[in-house]
């Protein structure tokens, strides 16, 4: 499994950026992460037949045993690369126009608003927590 990480953000905080980087390292054994940085999403692509969601604030949260569930079902299906798109609030109308908005889900991580950076945190670690269920291994808590 491969999963690209798009994010409309300039840089990243070094501070998390090295946790990030911890949870891909961590992950690498069962699928590769790239993360990919854009100015303004305008010029995004995706690969053929990956799975697509928009990162947005919601109620609809999924627990580290769903989103395993959720990887675990799209390789069943034969999806090999899952993309996730993180962007403002502001840009979700932008980035509605200049792709086709209707393939892509939305994913609500959190309830809560949160920076580029705390949003990428999280979703590595949630993708390593999911694949540590995946594969029976211990994640302390």
């Amino acid at each position: 499994m491969e999963i690209i990480i798009h994010v409309e953000s300039k840089k990243i905080d070094k501070n998390l950026q090295s946790a990030i980087d911890e949870y891909i390292k961590r992950t690498s054994p069962f699928c590769k992460v790239i993360i990919r940085t854009y100015k303004v999403l305008g010029k995004i692509s995706f690969k053929t037949n990956s799975k697509v969601y928009i990162i947005l604030p919601g109620i609809n949260s999924p627990t580290s045993t769903e989103l395993a569930e959720i990887i675990k079902n799209h390789n069943l299906k034969g999806i090999s690369c899952i993309e996730f798109v993180i962007t403002n609030p502001e840009s979700t109308s932008a980035l509605h126009q200049s792709i086709n908005y209707a393939n892509i889900d939305q994913f609500n991580l959190s309830s809560f608003s949160m920076s580029a950076d705390i949003t990428i945190t999280v979703l590595t670690e949630q993708i390593y927590r999911a694949y540590t269920i995946l594969n029976n291994i211990t994640y302390h808590k």
